[in-house]
This record gives structure tokens, sequence and C-alpha cells, in this order.
């Protein structure tokens, strides 16, 4: 073999090995560290915020919840998540303590989730989340607001709505009864009405809007569980 071929075939040996680790590199985006759990290895990653991205969409993208990505990296407030920041991704047995939803920023009107309808159903034209409950159970402020509105609306009965700081409001209705005034401060998890199905509902429901501005988002996205 002449000295050229010897260094030809250096060469392409060379460029094979940074090729692989190329892609090694790029398979490694959601496995590239390790803890340990109960004495077990339990493979987590680690994952760069991009944009348009929220916690509960990436927790989608790799089968683990909003809340243990919130809770794995110490977010306290999934509004505030900025492209580029760097998230651990849990293993999807990490563990969330049932006190850290309530330590979240807002929270689910009722205690009990039951989703009958999600944001965005309907042709897109679905603009909250319906939460099943029956009739009377109670719905509670999402998070530390005022009132700004309480009374009726087409179409959606008895209504409650809270606006609270970063111009964020919440929006509940087909309310039994509304249980707050105008003008009211309240505080998270405190009663404000009662399910029912005032308006048009087929049945005992609290039509559920997260409001940034004059956009309607995804409670999903943005609350704790």
């Amino acid at each position: 073999m002449t000295v050229c071929s010897i260094r030809c075939a250096l060469g392409l040996f060379i460029l094979m090995l940074v090729a692989g680790c190329s892609s090694t590199l790029q398979q490694q985006d959601i496995s590239n560290s390790v803890s340990q759990t109960n004495g077990h290895q339990k493979s987590e990653g680690v994952y760069f915020v991009r944009p348009g991205d929220t916690l509960s969409a990436i927790g989608r993208r790799f089968g683990v919840s909003s809340s243990q990505l919130q809770y794995r990296n110490g977010i306290a407030d999934p509004l505030t998540l900025k492209i580029g920041t760097r998230l651990v991704v849990p293993h999807k047995s990490q563990q969330v303590p049932d006190s850290f939803a309530g330590r979240a920023r807002f929270i689910w009107p009722l205690q009990e989730l039951d989703v009958s309808s999600e944001f965005g159903s309907r042709n897109n034209r679905h603009k909250g989340a319906d939460l099943r409950a029956p009739r009377g159970t109670t719905i509670r402020a999402s998070a530390d607001g005022v009132v700004h509105f309480v009374g009726r609306q087409n179409g959606y009965g008895k209504v409650v709505i809270l606006k609270h700081a970063d111009n964020i409001q919440t929006f509940y209705a087909h309310n039994d009864k509304n249980l707050v005034k105008k003008g009211q401060q309240v505080k998270q998890g405190e009663k404000i009405a009662t399910v029912g199905r005032t308006g048009n509902a087929t049945g005992n429901h609290v039509h559920f809007e997260f409001i940034q501005g004059r956009q309607r988002l995804n409670p999903r996205d943005y609350l704790s569980m």
C-alpha cells in the first residue's frame, strides 16, 4: 500500500468517525443525562425550548405531563417559558407531590377534572374546555384576582369572569349559581360559583376559558394538572 493510499484511507476513516459522532449527538437530544431513582437507572433528557413551544406540547412530544416538566425544572409559572430555556425532561415515572398543584399560579376550577370537550374541538371553534361535574359542584377561582363580570351572556347562561395580573382573564360559564359580586377580590381556590347547565348546555358542566389580552389559549398549556 502506498503512502498516498494510506493517507486516503485514514482520511476516510476520520470522516466516517465525525459523521457517526454527529449522528449520535443528534440522537441524544432527549437522552443525554441519567438520574438515579429508587436504585434504578431512570433516563432523563435535555430539551431546549423552541418558538411556539408550551410545556404541554413538549410533554406530549416526550410522553410526560406538563406538571412533571414544571416540577422537575422548578418552573413556578408556565407563562414565563422562554425560547432557548434548557429543560430537563424527566422519566415518565417522575413523581409530582400533591402539594405542588396548590403552589402553581393557575389551577383548574374543579377539584376533580373530567374534560368532556377539549379546547379547539368542534372544527377548532371551541375556545375553552368543558369540565363535566354534578350540578352544585364548587367552581373555584383559578388564581387570585378581581371579579370583572357577573351575570348572563348569550349562549353561556350564568357567567363569572375574573381578571388577573399580566392582562389575563379566566371565564366560567353555564353556572347554576354565581356566588361573587363585581369588583370583589378573590383568592385562588375560593368558591365563586356552582356547576349547572344554564344557557345552551346539554348537561351539567363548566365552560372554562383562559384568556390573555384578546387571545383565548388552551388551558392545558398553562394550568398545573
